[in-house]
């Protein structure tokens, strides 16, 4: 007896072997291990009070390719009762409450022309606003392109066209999940794309390690040294640290601007514990080389499997060059070897062994590390706040307080802005009185002299942390974004991660002349409201200049009088 028909789906789920056929929507729902291994999404029950309580109207959930959408159909219509045929385009079902709704799997698959006997885009779109219009209801999945796309030609004139795909555009950023009409035509769009999916990952991880899925491996004569098997029973023995990685590289990948999939994380999480290797095709191994925390990254042993970087997921990991950082656990890790105090039995064993024929080669260190980051059992607090910092940034495990609501914003937070601020301005720390604003080129080089427009008080700083619309759809994860407020009023800019390691740069004394562009732009946003906030605070008749001395700063202010003259105030 084997698993093989549950590794088979499992490296059905990734691209390493082009054999991803129940990656995609319909394909994967049919899967008798699909039910087993879907993660409940709390959007299923905001759209599914949306069809059965409130007024007919299309309800459109939207995204980019892979984000689940076509799941998400299939659990708020088994949830209803309704039977539903993933393999048709267009089906209609009887809600709970008696009417009608009219299903639209995927409207990207509708031709965007008629032809051979199937309806185009555009009609669809028409026979969506005729149920409506007769007390019906419309749940439509679409990608965003051609959704856009083919929305302006419901209407008539041109202005209207572009005017309604500008609206639909709105509804999409804005997602705030409300019912509004577009012309006559009263839609929800909701757009998965902006809502927080990083807890997917964990989720998925517990479902497909789950032991009922795992049961006949027990009784195949490979297991005893199956590297597949051994993948998933380490990773439930180390789930803490585990999933406490995966959960912060994708936090962190998301904050700079790499917002996987779900189907791209599907990918990662499937090819980790297989290596894209089927249970016939399994051989015995050293047991270091198809490690979980190897395949995460693309690498068998302490090798690279340029192969594995066609997995998007595993590519934009690699990138990130956790195991090629520093580390202040170095010392015990790499020099000291304490793998016993580090590492549980069975991670210790592998490494141990693995050590007799590696450990001088090249790219030990980093498989090393790449252990490391998933496996140790390490519970001292200082050292723990230390791999957070060196892993990530020192920044970083305050954010995640902040960003899920564990703790709230402190003067810490806003001193940190503020001595950002002033270096910004002056080259120089905050005093922890007041940052003045000041007018400068943009070169790298603080000027001795300069033009002072404003000031702001330090007292007055204060950093808020709001929540966001996440908790609409995914009830009890809620998430924070933290904003700067002076003087009780809130700039518009969000503070991002980047921008406060970014600070904690600057507030060090680290000046970078070439930053990111998104992050260079998040930077002069808010220098530009702050500016904005103090226009009305400026006397005409005053200039104030700040010198920049070794020994200090002075500020002069200067007077135009009203006989013409200019004196010292």
């Amino acid at each position: 007896m084997n698993n093989n028909l549950y590794i088979d789906y499992l490296n059905s789920l990734h691209n390493y072997n082009a054999q991803n056929e129940n990656a995609y929507g319909e394909r994967n729902i049919d899967n008798p291990f699909f039910k087993d291994v879907m993660v409940r999404v709390g959007l299923c029950d905001y759209i599914n009070e949306n069809l059965t309580v409130k007024e007919p109207h299309i309800l459109i959930l939207t995204g980019h390719a892979g984000d689940g959408k076509t799941s998400i159909m299939y659990q708020v219509l088994t949830d209803m009762g309704a039977k539903f045929d993933v393999k048709e385009k267009l089906s209609k079902i009887t809600l709970p409450n008696g009417t009608k709704c009219l299903c639209v799997k995927d409207f990207s698959e509708i031709p965007e022309e008629e032809q051979a006997n199937q309806i185009d885009r555009i009609n669809v779109l028409k026979k969506s606003v005729d149920m409506v219009r007769n007390g019906n209801y419309v749940f439509m999945v679409a990608n965003t392109g051609p959704l856009i796309n083919t929305f302006g030609e419901l209407f008539d004139t041109n202005d209207n066209k572009e005017k309604s795909r500008i609206q639909l555009i709105n509804m999409m950023d804005n997602n705030d999940g409300e019912i509004k009409c577009i012309q006559d035509v009263p839609l929800c769009v909701i757009n998965v794309a902006t809502v927080d999916n990083v807890y997917f990952a964990t989720e998925f991880l517990e479902k497909i390690t789950q032991d009922k899925l795992w049961e006949k491996c027990e009784a195949c004569n490979k297991h005893h040294y199956c590297h597949i098997y051994r993948n998933r029973n380490l990773i439930v023995e180390n789930k803490t640290k585990v999933y406490e990685f995966i959960n912060n590289h994708f936090i962190w990948l998301t904050e700079y601007g790499t917002r996987l999939t779900i189907r791209s994380m599907t990918e990662q999480l499937a090819y980790m514990i297989t290596g894209g290797i089927s249970c016939e095709e399994v051989t015995n191994n050293d047991a270091y080389k198809y490690l979980f925390s190897n395949l995460f990254f693309g690498y068998i042993g302490t090798k690279l499997n340029a192969r594995a970087l066609n997995i998007i997921a595993i590519a934009a990991a690699n990138k990130r060059m956790y195991d090629h950082k520093r580390l202040r656990s170095d010392e015990k890790l790499l020099v000291g070897k304490e793998y016993n105090d580090m590492f549980g039995n069975a991670i210790k064993e592998i490494i141990t062994d693995a050590e007799k024929n590696n450990a001088f080669i090249g790219g030990w260190t980093e498989f090393l590390r790449r252990t490391y980051l998933f496996a140790n059992i390490v519970t001292d607090d200082v050292v723990i706040s230390q791999d957070y910092e060196d892993i990530f940034s020192k920044q970083f495990k305050r954010y995640l307080a902040l960003r899920d609501g564990i703790d709230t914003p402190s003067k810490t937070d806003a001193n940190l802005i503020a001595d950002a601020l002033s270096m910004i301005y002056i080259g120089t720390p905050s005093d922890g009185t007041e940052i003045p604003l000041t007018l400068s080129r943009e070169s790298g080089i603080t000027q001795n002299v300069q033009l002072i427009t404003g000031t702001i008080p330090v007292r007055k700083l204060r950093v808020k942390a709001i929540k966001t619309k996440d908790s609409t759809f995914n009830k009890g994860k809620d998430r924070y974004e933290l904003r700067l407020e002076i003087d009780r009023t809130s700039l518009g800019s969000i503070l991002t991660l980047p921008m406060l390691d970014y600070f904690e740069e600057l507030k060090n004394g680290v000046i970078a002349t070439n930053i990111d562009p998104q992050l260079s732009h998040g930077v002069e946003s808010i220098k530009t409201q702050i500016s904005e906030l103090l226009e009305d605070d400026e006397d005409e008749n005053v200039i104030e200049i700040v010198v920049l001395k070794n020994s200090g700063n002075d500020n002069i202010r200067l007077e135009l009088t009203g006989d013409g003259k200019i004196r010292e105030v």
